[in-house]
């Protein structure tokens, strides 16, 4: 059994109305208390947060008369603060059937009383309230409802709050309050180093799995939101919402232990890695909002010092918003690909590799009544993970599978030939291949639609200048240093690339758009639901691509692809950007039986393979691609983008002409 974080709504009170602030202005009403409360109730909340900003600023007693009614309606653990400064008042609270306290000005200004309280009704029943804004390296605290700054440090209030014996500490940056751009997880652990009771954080929760960070890598015991709770995601619109159960098992679960205690991923003590971590966001060099560096390809920071990608992401985001909009979107979809696939054996073309991706991307569709057939690009590389993912996930789905497998000698060869090239993209070959396949499968069944499962908000877009394909480069570069024929390599030739994307219609979908999908909810759902396995990274389900990124790219090119998901993570809120950073700049070592593995298969001696290592680097722009016809092409492919027939990534990328 777990017993999970607590996860607690915070409600705001202005006389008898219940508000949302932003940085603790601009009140706007959200509704009645009584109602919104009875909501929460049918909803099974840990515990609710009361909040009287009106008392607080006004120092005016609690309304008594209005918390016996919410209480009289709640069948909920209470906390109520708002300008309780003596004991008398505390008790008449707590008499109304409220269970805890907050206090955040008297703290201060009246310790004496706060310590009375503890003795009074205990420690369990005391939660201190500070309020912090940064402040260079550190934070000040302010008190009176944000008004006025204190005197001491952070650490300092620490000690002198635990010192009056409160039993819980919530924390809140009044700079993140009600942004819903995600808690501020250096002031919790701050406060959870120093503090020997329960934290815990607040202020700035928009997407539920801001609620999970404070836990996992702050050291915060509980954590609360007020916006996440009574707006629609990513919305303005009032509407009540908690997790269920199960939501909140997916949010916490991988946070527990086999003998069900909870594991944080980083200590809260500010180790080593934290510290570089934070080190190498302050170093200037790095997007104020993700981890893309200065000298990522087209990064091009704007005065703000957000990068380019940033705002790519912030557009697919307006494109594909999350909330009924996109739901409707993705139902719409859904018909469109009933519709088309009526009177045949399938809806759809998916493409699979035994991924989180695909792999979750196949049950959605099956969940929603689709008929996908799943094709998958056997280039010899595969894990035995991949392998067991893909028959264990669409064995239980039910779903038809077609495999084309490539000559083993032959597809090695193009490997060869990419490493003498002396360029990075030697994975090129593969996706290329893949792409290949799903279009001749759609082809031969007479199918319209492929859908890919690709997601912009956990994968981000890989940079024109480290990636670079089509099918006119691999033809060029294995023309220009291959042994063996390409006669089983699927190439995607412009040719057909035209025709299968203009003339035969077929459209590219990426259903994952439309979704609020969460990369590590996924994971844990597919293993429950399918004994899917992790392969411990992005890409890394097959061999030779395990080896592009952990090995090739970071020893030949200095390149640590992982800057891009984890980037996309941090955007979409799914992880704390300093937790990032600390996994983005640990170094990364080649598996010696991989490397091992490549050198034999591609037949490299020592020598060879130290030569391919160490060789002059070159770039795509040296040989030939169909780059230039993209560029001439941009008007026409703005067309196939607006038509679903190429993804906006294809556009964006490959038809923008490349600077000089």
């Amino acid at each position: 059994m777990h017993v999970y974080p607590r996860v607690i709504p915070v409600l705001l009170l202005e006389g008898e109305r219940l508000v949302k602030t932003r940085r603790f202005e601009d009140a706007r009403y959200v509704g009645d208390p009584v109602n919104v409360i009875s909501i929460f109730n049918d909803l099974e909340v840990d515990e609710l947060m009361i909040l009287d900003i009106g008392a607080a600023r006004s120092r005016t007693p609690a309304p008594l008369a209005l918390l016996n009614r919410i209480v009289t309606e709640a069948f909920i653990p209470l906390a109520y603060g708002g300008g309780v400064e003596t004991v008398a008042q505390a008790q008449e609270i707590i008499a109304v059937g409220v269970e805890k306290i907050v206090v955040n000005t008297a703290v201060l200004t009246a310790p004496d009383a706060v310590r009375e309280m503890v003795r009074a009704l205990g420690s369990q029943a005391i939660v201190a309230s500070v309020d912090v804004r940064r402040d260079g390296e550190g934070y000040v605290v302010y008190t009176a409802g944000g008004a006025d700054a204190a005197e001491l440090t952070l650490d300092e209030w620490v000690a002198h709050a635990t010192a009056l014996g409160v039993g819980e500490i919530l924390v809140t940056n009044i700079d993140q309050e009600g942004t819903r751009d995600g808690i501020d997880l250096d002031a919790v652990r701050i406060v959870s180093a120093a503090a020997e009771v329960p934290v815990i954080a607040h202020g700035g929760a928009g997407a539920r799995t801001d609620l999970v960070a404070p836990i996992e890598s702050a050291g915060a015991s509980a954590v609360a939101a007020g916006s996440a709770f009574v707006m629609q995601s990513g919305r303005e619109s009032v509407l009540i919402n908690y997790p269920t159960r199960p939501q909140i098992d997916d949010l916490f679960g991988h946070l527990f232990d086999g003998r069900g205690e909870i594991r944080t991923a980083v200590t809260v003590e500010r180790d080593a890695d934290l510290q570089a971590a934070e080190e190498f966001l302050r170093s200037g060099r790095v997007c104020a909002r993700c981890l893309i560096t200065d000298d990522v390809p087209g990064a091009a920071f704007d005065q703000d010092g957000v990068c380019y990608y940033c705002h790519l992401h912030d557009s697919l985001d307006k494109q594909y918003p999350i909330g009924p909009e996109s739901e409707a979107a993705l139902d719409r979809f859904v018909a469109e690909l009933k519709e088309a696939g009526r009177g045949r054996k399938y809806d759809c073309i998916m493409g699979v590799s035994g991924g989180t991706d695909s792999s979750y991307l196949a049950h959605l569709l099956v969940s929603k009544g689709v008929r996908p057939l799943a094709v998958h690009f056997d280039n010899t590389w595969n894990s035995p993970t991949a392998t067991s993912n893909i028959f264990a996930v669409l064995d239980k789905l039910g779903v038809d599978l077609e495999t084309y497998v490539v000559d083993n000698a032959e597809y090695d060869d193009i490997y060869h030939s990419f490493m003498l090239a002396g360029v990075k993209d030697i994975e090129a070959p593969t996706d290329i291949g893949f792409m290949g396949v799903l279009y001749r499968a759609a082809e031969k069944h007479g199918i319209r639609h492929i859908v890919e499962g690709h997601s912009f908000r956990t994968e981000g877009v890989s940079p024109m200048g480290w990636l670079y394909m089509d099918g006119g480069y691999i033809k060029g570069v294995h023309e220009r240093f291959g042994r063996l024929p390409m006669k089983t390599y699927p190439n995607l030739d412009f040719k057909n690339f035209v025709k299968w994307s203009a003339f035969s219609r077929i459209q590219r979908t990426r259903p994952l758009y439309w979704i609020d999908y969460n990369k590590e909810a996924a994971k844990r759902f597919l293993a429950d639901e399918f004994g899917w396995q992790w392969y411990g990274g992005h890409h890394l389900e097959n061999r030779f691509t395990a080896f592009y990124h952990t090995y090739f790219l970071p020893t030949r090119f200095g390149i640590n692809f992982r800057q891009i998901e984890l980037s996309a993570l941090v955007r979409s809120g799914q992880m704390d950007r300093t937790v990032a950073a600390a996994q983005f700049i640990e170094p990364r070592h080649g598996d010696p039986e991989l490397i091992a593995m490549v050198k034999k298969r591609l037949g490299f001696d020592d020598a060879g393979f130290e030569h391919v290592m160490t060789m002059p680097k070159k770039e795509y722009t040296d040989y030939p691609t169909y780059k230039r016809r993209f560029e001439l092409l941009r008007p026409f492919f703005w067309l196939m983008w607006k038509l679903d027939r190429v993804p906006k990534s294809f556009y964006v990328k490959f038809c923008t002409p490349r600077k000089k």
